[in-house]
């Protein structure tokens, strides 16, 4: 299979970011990182989107040996920056923000991930949630805090880490509170649908579930959601 490669000079700029818990820019992030992709990816359902860029973006969590999340990832963010013409950050993710504990022998030492990865999300403008039930607060601060930032793109990957390449996977547990409480709110959902055509990343954008759609699902509206970005229907 293809490997992807990685725009390292970005990731290293991070390095001083992370220990000073200060912010980088997304948009240059991104941008370096779509930049060494050849064949370039391709983008399509643009003229889908919505006017207004106040929306949820719900993606498949496409990842795989070779191709890391970061590059559909920078290629949605980089799509809706040149679409929307917005500023930095072009786009807020919602990123799962630590890792399981290790074990050793009898031995459960909490993963370094637990204190690395949300310094990378602060970094990144992005809001940091831990695994179901593993930190609460954590994901209690960082919905507090997207809840005071609606200007812009929320970007979601209903299925988390458990959503692969080549494999489909539910909808976290608490997903459809998030989309409800934003439906309330009047944030309908742009699914998007990450593929590879030919050793080409492709995004695809699917046409808009309205806030009134998302309440009459209720309890299933994250099911929806990935119903959506599965299929064109």
């Amino acid at each position: 299979m293809k490997q992807y490669p990685v725009a390292w000079a970005p990731v290293f700029a991070l390095t001083p970011h992370i220990g000073q818990r200060t912010r980088y820019s997304l948009r240059r992030f991104t941008e370096e990182s779509v930049k060494v992709l050849s064949p370039a990816p391709e983008v399509r359902g643009l003229e889908l989107l919505p006017e207004s860029p106040k929306f949820v973006l719900a993606a498949n969590h496409y990842q795989r040996k070779g191709l890391w999340i970061l590059h559909p990832c920078s290629v949605i963010t980089v799509a809706l920056q040149c679409h929307y013409g917005l500023e930095d950050p072009p786009v807020r993710w919602v990123v799962t923000a630590n890792w399981p504990p290790w074990k050793l022998g009898p031995l459960t030492i909490p993963s370094p991930g637990d204190w690395l990865l949300p310094r990378v999300a602060h970094a990144l403008h992005c809001y940091p949630v831990s695994f179901a039930g593993t930190n609460p607060a954590l994901t209690a601060r960082s919905y507090r805090a997207l809840l005071k930032d609606l200007d812009r793109p929320l970007g979601l990957f209903p299925e988390g880490v458990a959503g692969a390449a080549f494999l489909e996977a539910d909808p976290l547990p608490g997903v459809e509170r998030l989309l409800l409480l934003l439906a309330k709110k009047n944030w309908p959902v742009v699914p998007c649908h990450i593929s590879e055509n030919e050793n080409r990343l492709a995004v695809q954008f699917r046409e808009t579930i309205q806030p009134a759609e998302l309440l009459r699902a209720g309890e299933s509206a994250a099911r929806l959601v990935m119903q959506r970005i599965r299929t064109s229907a």
